[in-house]
């Protein structure tokens, strides 16, 4: 067997069976919202390997032809009622999101540029079910407010898992030195993390990291810049 042997159509539709069996029964609950500003369908459609390895049209094609995501709608029914002004259908933000990861646009602002471009995010809208009106960075803040945090992250933590039962994300960390100069450093512990790791202590290191490059920045001429330094 092969490494790549677990990504074939054998492969993937056994776990997919398996997958969809369990997310059916969550459909079973309506949705009220009678307007929506988006309507997501399932529809299979066929998924072309490239002679390279690759997925023609990336991976958001193949998880959308494969799976069908309509279930998140029936999670999100108890946060809806018939009087709900027009909204976007749940399935269709929640996508979007994973699009964005999936496809490694660099932040909202960005994937939302290629979204409303025309020929760029036809794909996009496609699978979504976006017939007209773009979402704006706004309605997923919105609809983060609307579920409440522990829904919200519930049914993403749901998607994740079925994507790392498929083996197409794992939760890996891979170390190394990240120093913005030559070292000559040899690292001396381990390579890879499984659960959390207590040795550890990131607290508040994204703000002095920033202070450290930051003062190294402004004061080349007093520094070495071939000496590393710490972060404590």
């Amino acid at each position: 067997m092969t490494p790549l042997d677990k990504f074939n159509i054998k492969s993937v539709s056994k776990k997919l069976n398996g997958i969809n069996s369990k997310i059916s029964i969550a459909n079973d609950i309506p949705f009220p919202c009678l307007a929506l500003l988006s309507n997501y369908s399932f529809d299979k459609r066929f998924v072309k390997i490239l002679p390279n390895g690759d997925v023609q049209g990336g991976f958001s094609k193949m998880i959308i032809s494969l799976i069908d995501f309509s279930f998140v709608r029936s999670l999100c029914a108890s946060c809806y009622s018939i009087k709900s002004p027009p909204a976007y259908d749940p399935p269709t933000l929640f996508l979007l999101i994973l699009f964005r990861y999936l496809d490694r646009h660099q932040n909202m602002d960005k994937f939302l540029e290629v979204l409303r471009d025309h020929d760029r995010g036809r794909a996009y809208r496609k699978y979504a079910g976006i017939c007209r009106d773009i979402p704006t960075k706004g309605t997923f803040s919105n609809f983060k407010a609307r579920l409440g945090t522990g829904l919200y992250n519930e049914i993403f933590h749901i998607l994740v898992d079925i994507f790392q039962k498929l083996q197409m994300i794992t939760f890996n960390i891979i170390a190394h030195d990240g120093t913005l100069f030559p070292t000559r450093a040899r690292y001396k512990g381990c390579t890879w993390f499984s659960d959390k790791c207590s040795c550890i202590n990131v607290s508040d290191i994204v703000p002095k990291v920033k202070k450290q490059i930051m003062y190294r920045l402004n004061n080349l001429n007093k520094i070495n810049l071939e000496k590393a330094f710490s972060i404590t």
